[in-house]
């Protein structure tokens, strides 16, 4: 069971998303875990993730970054969010190989928007892409819905524990 990387909390995955999902065949099954104020995740393709040989098609690039920032406004807000707008600077094309992994922070954030940004970096600190978005919460009853349908294996962190919480407090003092 893998629960952490490095010694760093992961987070859970789905089944179906592209990025994290464990029953897409597509997908690039990835494992996001929490360092200090980012959310890391090793970017790890498959020939079929490559748009010409030996390069990574640059949506797969787009898309690992979109879900690291993601995860990353989801624990600052406390809710799933969704990405209200995404750019994305190409570097240099991104190789196949091991070692590169996606970083990503939130710059600053208020009740309605998270602003984020990201790098695509190998081992040698190289950067193939950068990344900056702008995201937007769902609400409690929407992000409860994603989360009970997220795969926990054991001690990723529970983000959205709080919201249970609170509808469980406010569930007992309306009894």
């Amino acid at each position: 069971m893998e629960m952490e990387k490095n010694g760093y909390k992961t987070l859970p995955r789905s089944h179906s998303c592209f990025v994290c999902g464990i029953d897409n065949s597509a997908g690039l099954k990835a494992r996001f875990y929490v360092k200090e104020d980012r959310v890391c995740m090793p970017l790890e393709v498959q020939p079929h993730h490559c748009g010409y040989p030996e390069v990574v098609h640059g949506g797969v690039v787009a898309a690992a970054l979109d879900e690291c920032m993601a995860w990353a406004a989801n624990r600052v807000l406390g809710l799933m969010c969704v990405t209200g707008r995404l750019s994305i600077r190409y570097m240099h094309q991104t190789p196949p190989n091991a070692g590169l992994e996606v970083q990503a922070k939130v710059k600053k954030s208020n009740r309605l928007l998270a602003y984020t940004e990201a790098v695509l970096v190998d081992g040698a600190g190289k950067i193939y892409a950068k990344a900056e978005a702008s995201f937007m919460p769902l609400s409690a009853e929407q992000t409860l819905y994603v989360d009970d349908n997220m795969i926990y294996t054991g001690d990723e962190e529970r983000v959205f524990d709080h919201l249970r919480e609170n509808k469980a407090s406010s569930q007992s003092t309306a009894d």
